[in-house]
């Protein structure tokens, strides 16, 4: 419980930094590097990951070019023998301001980052036998630019798995649904006995079938976040998001509706599947 209380003690700082006045909604397109990428790369850095900037452009209206900038961070494999790695991803742009109003983004997806970090900081300290790749993407709201460049330079026979974290504040049905590839299964077969009765995970591997469930026909899951982009080059994945928000791309997305204690629990709860596929096991 005393690890549970520090999570949540970060997760609230990092929550209200990046959903202040002073970080605006997180918008991409810019040159420079924003002070958002900046502070996720300081909270990986200090966190003892070795962390980058990745660079790219991308289109945005007609002739117009943007410039975005994921944050990478690695923790390598650190026993003798390694299996294939995760990649862990977040995106951390948002809708940016309109006028003097800035669109916080708290559960969309400052919720996905945050936790990303916290995982990040848990697993430092633990033999793994897998490379955990971090990122934190931008322009995903612009069409999953970061994603897709970021996915188009990886080897795809090195990677098991693809974790993407993309708005994770549960609602009152205390649910995260996740969207699975078929091909995953060995892997995914974990999410289930890393969850409890308090939050519980609901597994598809029908983008279809979770709409269904939703009910949300104009939804396509598959493409609707990050994981669409290391699909397309065929690396499995696993989608972690609580469904609809009825704040989605509003001013009420705001660190007052996020509720800090479930998001503590659905980090733990992540976390201890990713250690189920990455923790080396004691000698």
């Amino acid at each position: 419980m005393a690890a549970l209380a520090q999570a949540n003690t970060q997760l609230e700082i990092d929550l209200k930094v990046l959903t202040s006045a002073d970080h605006g909604g997180r918008g991409s397109g810019d040159l420079e590097v924003s002070a958002s990428a900046q502070y996720i790369y300081t909270r990986f850095s200090e966190a003892g990951l070795d962390a980058y900037y990745q660079s790219f452009r991308f289109r945005q209206g007609l002739g117009k070019l943007g410039h975005g900038h994921n944050v990478v961070a690695v923790l390598p494999c650190n026993v003798p023998v390694c299996d294939k790695s995760l990649v862990i991803s977040a995106h951390y742009d948002h809708l940016g301001s309109r006028g003097a109003r800035y669109y916080p983004g708290a559960n969309d997806n400052a919720s996905g980052v945050v936790v990303m970090l916290d995982i990040a900081q848990r697993l430092v300290s633990h033999q793994r036998h897998r490379e955990i790749i971090f990122v934190a993407t931008d322009a995903e709201e612009k069409g999953l630019y970061g994603a897709h460049f970021f996915a188009a330079t990886l080897n795809p026979n090195q990677i098991a798995l693809n974790i993407n974290l993309d708005m994770l504040a549960v609602s009152n049905k205390n649910r995260l649904y996740v969207l699975a590839s078929k091909q995953a299964s060995a892997l995914t077969q974990a999410i289930e006995p890393a969850f409890n009765s308090q939050i519980r995970a609901q597994i598809y591997t029908s983008a279809n079938s979770m709409a269904r469930r939703l009910d949300t026909p104009r939804v396509d899951w598959l493409r609707a976040s990050d994981h669409y982009a290391f699909h397309k080059v065929g690396i499995p994945f696993a989608y972690f998001g609580m469904g609809i928000d009825p704040y989605h791309h509003t001013h009420k997305d705001r660190f007052d509706k996020i509720d800090l204690p479930k998001l503590a629990q659905v980090s733990e709860h992540i976390n201890a599947f990713i250690s189920a596929l990455s923790v080396a096991a004691a000698p």
